[in-house]
């Protein structure tokens, strides 16, 4: 993992997608973390892995870009 402030590659075939908490929160929300799916499947993605970010920043949501369609 890249930190925060150094250049990041652009993704080839697996994005990683950060869904942050509202401030206040610990967590993200149930509907962030929806809305977030849902854009993901719009663009036929393949969601293959959902980690907590270390410091509890949010959630990390792995993304297959090739989706549905990859072999």
């Amino acid at each position: 993992m890249t930190e925060e402030g150094t250049a990041i590659p652009e993704p080839e075939r697996y994005y990683v997608e950060r869904v942050s908490p509202a401030s206040g929160e610990e967590g993200p929300s149930v509907a962030a973390l929806q809305e977030a799916m849902n854009a993901g499947t719009r663009q036929s993605w393949k969601l293959v892995s959902v980690v907590n970010e270390p410091a509890g920043r949010g959630v990390l949501l792995v993304w297959d870009q090739q989706g549905f369609i990859s072999g």
